[in-house]
């Protein structure tokens, strides 16, 4: 039992790192080492009610990555398609989030599973309001950064406060994007993001996670340059998780288990090997990413998504942006 843990105390960190494959690793050696033990509401049980898995390490945890571009940008460690994921915090599946009078009234029952209450898109592009306007936060914060580089009030949230409080569903993990952009010593503009996250699955999400915002960042910086007229390159990033944790169910993966034979995370990898280990963006787009694009857009008409032609648009525009070398995931 750790200092936090023996207190009651969720432990604040600071990962400081170069590319994003180094801040993972720097973030799951922290947290294992010094997050808090707390138990988590997908904690598993079995017939009799008894935990089976054990209890999470959580802590508050703000992490910078100086320049998110840095080669190797991919992780070895990735739970989802990258190539879909990207596509979607780009906006291709905001035609599946209910329409706001039917959210409403389906705020305390189960969604179907194609039903989704948001995105992180659509709630930072297309902001809904109860009375079924939206707002488009993301332009009026670039708007704002092209009048006045320097303002911090270039934010967009995903909250709806009389909303996702009543939702049976998770609410937004994600909860602030705050654009920043200012200017380095040769007089150019220079987009730092900075995220606020509300709950954060380490081990699993985060370096997928970082990847696709990571990718809109360098989307808006290119529209930032192109409304402005002035040269405008990708700064740094960072995240804030008020919870970033590993779950117990994933203890064998990360802090082994000499019972099955399993080898832990930090016995697979040191900083050195992870890195090793990682993509570069044009080997993660060459093998992963514009296969799985390919893919998704060959399902616009399957019954699991329904495209609808400004979302293949969308995907096709994605696919060309990055064949051409115009933006790289």
């Amino acid at each position: 039992m750790n200092e936090a843990t023996r207190e009651g105390r969720i432990p604040t960190l600071h990962v400081v790192a170069d590319s994003l494959p180094q801040a993972h690793f720097r973030a799951m050696k922290a947290v294992w080492e010094h997050g808090l033990e707390i138990r988590t509401e997908y904690d598993r049980k079995d017939l009799q009610g008894k935990y089976i898995d054990p209890p999470s390490r959580d802590a508050r945890v703000l992490i910078e990555i100086k320049n998110p571009f840095a080669q190797p940008r991919f992780a070895p460690i990735s739970f989802c398609e990258v190539g879909t994921y990207i596509a979607e915090i780009m906006g291709i599946k905001d035609h599946m989030v209910v329409p706001m009078e039917q959210l409403k009234e389906a705020v305390t029952g189960e969604l179907a599973a194609k039903e989704w209450p948001y995105t992180y898109h659509q709630r930072l592009f297309q902001h809904p309001d109860l009375d079924g306007s939206t707002i488009d936060q993301i332009a009026i914060a670039m708007e704002r950064l092209i009048q006045t580089p320097y303002t911090r009030r270039a934010v967009a949230t995903t909250s709806v406060p009389n909303l996702d409080p009543y939702l049976k569903e998770d609410i937004p993990c994600l909860r602030e994007v705050q654009l920043r952009c200012p200017e380095d010593e040769h007089g150019n503009l220079v987009l730092n993001m900075n995220t606020m996250w509300r709950s954060r699955d380490l081990y699993k999400a985060w370096p997928d996670n970082v990847i696709g915002l990571t990718y809109l960042q360098s989307v808006i910086a290119k529209r930032i340059e192109e409304l402005s007229g002035r040269p405008v390159r990708v700064g740094s990033y960072a995240d804030y998780a008020a919870s970033l944790h590993i779950y117990g169910q994933d203890f064998g993966a990360v802090g082994g288990d000499t019972e099955r034979g399993l080898r832990s995370f930090f016995d697979t990898f040191d900083e050195e090997t992870y890195i090793a280990r990682s993509l570069t963006s044009e080997m993660a787009r060459d093998m992963l990413i514009l296969p799985q694009l390919h893919g998704l857009i060959s399902e616009c008409g399957s019954a699991d998504w329904h495209f609808p032609p400004e979302a293949v648009a969308l995907g096709k525009q994605i696919i060309e942006d990055m064949e051409s070398g115009r933006f790289m995931p």
